[in-house]
């Protein structure tokens, strides 16, 4: 199932939330989503029009983040326009102001969805749902998604992380969530662990992966305690909801950098891929005791 979401580059934030909750809530149809500011979907050295193009041709569905000054931008209209000729199911997801009352024509005549005065888990709902009804496929069931309702405050953690980056001493002690794919697993280094009211010899070090790609975008973090028990054991590629706080920041010649301490953790993994992946240990038992 391939999704591509286009957007204009100040609602990026925006669209990787979308992207996130898409790849989580479709997750038995295995996802792809395009989105053009990711080096995974674009690749140095590629044709980056040409490829913008295949993949508006390919997608099974295209979702368009629409306000006021999206309209404005060429390439978000020329994009519905490839898909508009190819006959790709359209979804305008209107925000920011934008009601879908207020579309100019022809776009009024399209799918659209009004997220305006709604909360983040309603938003991502009606994202879920219109989705489902386009496409006649099955949302995850509501047990299997992970809550962010309980790792408040609940915001996109791509906005929040962002936020750190640009002023990393402005935002000490906030915390955001987000999913994510565990990646490398080592000990810390123990001035950062220090500096974030760590005990270094009881710290590990965690790179993780935003939504559900092994590439891209990541972000480093610390952890100890119950948790690092937890990422001790855990192999990679493992689907997580975590907490992550600000904790201090770091600073290493001009450079100044947020450090990221994990508070909270849950597993994402369906009964399905449970079923699966025991099925896997017990050949792998079976063929190695038959050795």
């Amino acid at each position: 199932m391939r999704f591509f979401i286009s957007y204009y580059s100040d609602e990026e934030a925006d669209a990787e939330d979308i992207s996130n909750h898409l790849v989580t809530t479709f997750h038995k149809y295995n996802p792809e989503v395009f989105m053009a500011s990711r080096w995974d979907s674009i690749a140095s050295g590629d044709n980056w029009e040409n490829k913008m193009i295949d993949a508006v041709n390919e997608a099974h569905l295209l979702l368009v983040l629409i306000s006021f000054d999206a309209l404005t931008r060429p390439w978000i209209n020329f994009e519905i326009g490839v898909a508009w000729a190819k006959s790709t199911p359209i979804i305008l997801v209107c925000h920011k102001g934008m009601d879908p009352d207020a579309l100019p024509r022809p776009y009024r005549s399209l799918q659209s969805i009004n997220l305006n005065g709604v909360t983040h888990e309603v938003k991502l709902k009606k994202i879920s749902d219109a989705v489902s009804s386009v496409l006649g496929i099955e949302a995850a069931d509501s047990d299997r998604i992970p809550d962010l309702s309980l790792y408040e405050p609940v915001e996109s953690f791509f906005s929040a992380h962002r936020r750190w980056l640009l002023r990393p001493t402005a935002h000490v002690n906030e915390t955001s969530a987000g999913l994510f794919l565990v990646g490398a697993v080592r000990p810390s280094q123990s001035d950062r662990a220090v500096l974030a009211g760590l005990a270094p010899e009881e710290t590990l070090f965690v790179r993780l992966f935003f939504g559900r790609n092994p590439e891209g975008k990541y972000i480093h973090a610390m952890v100890t305690g119950d948790l690092a028990d937890f990422f001790e054991h855990v192999v990679r590629d493992t689907r997580i909801v975590a907490k992550i706080r600000h904790a201090a920041v770091i600073k290493e010649g001009e450079k100044t950098t947020p450090l990221l301490v994990i508070d909270d953790v849950k597993e994402i993994t369906s009964n399905d891929e449970q079923e699966q992946s025991r099925d896997r240990n017990v050949k792998l038992i079976e063929s190695f005791c038959r050795k």
